[in-house]
């Protein structure tokens, strides 16, 4: 007989056991990661990957998400793309197999648009943070439930070739742009300026991702003689370009200027490559020199840059920066929408479209991009002397604000 109520109660320990671990599971929310950890992408990943979780960890020792009368803690599921689109697939699918239909992610714009093929049916709710040409927003191309914390590298070449023409005033300017979804993205968004100017001659040299020797490329823009020249390599190919631009002495033959600039490319660069490069920013740690016009977005920046260098012991890539404000986006999604499914997350994005950033109020658009109202940051690289820390590596010179950080929505066919 005892031996009889001996096995009963093991039995419901058991069963309370296992009802324990069902409630514990219950009030986990899964979101998927992904980003290109290993591959030519590795140096901006990782800073990604850790903005991502960084706004993981704050959400949950808040106390997590409230659904319903439910608090729910939030487990990141972090998985490498490995720079290659085949394999960002892959692991996509791995996602949508185990119920994971949430995902912060994208590192190469090739990569990122893979994706977006694969969330056309309305699997998952993607969030990527990085910036892929602006075809992918177009009603008729755009996954139902696909965002992007970042925007549309049109974008870069459109707001960085009116910067060079209101500022160089040039007849002549070569575009060396990588051979991928990403540089071709920019270079549509050069043409649509450039056109606007016949009397300015604009020339494209493309450069192969992964590419070790630039000699080639830097002697024809050396013998072109441009008076500008727009570069926009990515992760080590931008690092690369940059030293070599520098050991071939380009800069006393025409002026550069970088497109886009981040801590992860700057850090691999030495500060005599990048004295007097005039760089695009989407974000710098300091942006003390917009304090007094709007103290609002300062304190924004300043709280990020904080929370980082807390958890980091380093300032935060803009990279980073970029993935943290997704993933924060994409929980408040399930919190407004009371639900981890994706058409109700994006739904509620769009009923509440309205954030703080370090670049000033943000807020989405239905074609799943955000209007920031500090499109894209200046600055003048600074060589040796210079700097005060591992990360001054520039000085801002301009807040830039434009309408062109987005076409409009009539354009991207939403009216």
């Amino acid at each position: 007989m005892k031996r009889q109520w001996a096995s009963i109660l093991v039995i419901v320990v058991l069963f309370l056991m296992s009802c324990g671990l069902a409630i514990a599971e219950e009030n986990v929310i899964k979101v998927g990661i992904m980003y290109s950890l290993t591959g030519t992408g590795a140096p901006t990943g990782k800073a990604q990957s850790e903005g991502a979780l960084l706004a993981v960890k704050e959400v949950n020792e808040a106390g997590g998400l409230t659904i319903g009368d439910k608090k729910y803690q939030v487990e990141a599921v972090v998985r490498d793309d490995e720079t290659k689109p085949d394999v960002a697939v892959r692991r996509y699918r791995e996602y949508i197999e185990e119920g994971i239909t949430s995902l912060v992610g994208g590192t190469f714009a090739h990569v990122s648009t893979a994706i977006n093929e694969q969330a056309l049916d309305g699997s998952a709710f993607v969030m990527v943070t990085n910036s892929i040409e602006e075809a992918v927003f177009r009603k008729e191309n755009k996954a139902p439930y696909y965002f992007t914390s970042q925007g549309a590298v049109d974008a870069i070449g459109r707001m960085t070739s009116e910067y060079v023409i209101q500022t160089y005033k040039p007849k002549y300017v070569i575009a060396c742009l990588p051979d991928y979804a990403y540089g071709h993205g920019v270079g549509v968004g050069m043409k649509q300026v450039y056109e606007k100017y016949p009397d300015i001659k604009l020339e494209f040299i493309w450069t192969p991702v992964g590419t070790p020797d630039y000699t080639s490329y830097i002697l024809k823009i050396i013998e072109s003689k441009p008076d500008v020249v727009q570069m926009g390599q990515w992760g080590t190919d931008g690092i690369e370009i940059l030293k070599q631009a520098y050991e071939l002495g380009l800069s006393k033959h025409t002026k550069i200027f970088y497109n886009a600039i981040v801590i992860s490319i700057a850090a691999g660069i030495p500060p005599e490559a990048l004295n007097g490069v005039t760089m695009g920013m989407w974000l710098y740690h300091d942006l003390s020199q917009i304090k007094e016009k709007d103290i609002e977005t300062y304190e924004n920046a300043e709280k990020i840059r904080a929370a980082f260098m807390k958890e980091y012991g380093e300032q935060p890539d803009v990279m980073a920066a970029y993935a943290y404000i997704g993933m924060k986006e994409t929980l408040r999604a399930m919190e407004a929408a009371q639900s981890t499914d994706p058409a109700k997350m994006y739904q509620a994005l769009l009923e509440s479209p309205d954030f703080q950033s370090f670049k000033g109020p943000g807020a989405w658009r239905p074609d799943g991009r955000p209007f920031y109202k500090y499109a894209y940051f200046v600055g003048e690289g600074k060589g040796t002397e210079g700097r005060i820390d591992q990360w001054d590596f520039a000085k801002i010179t301009d807040f830039f604000e434009t309408e062109v950080l987005c076409l409009p929505l009539s354009e991207m066919g939403y009216e």
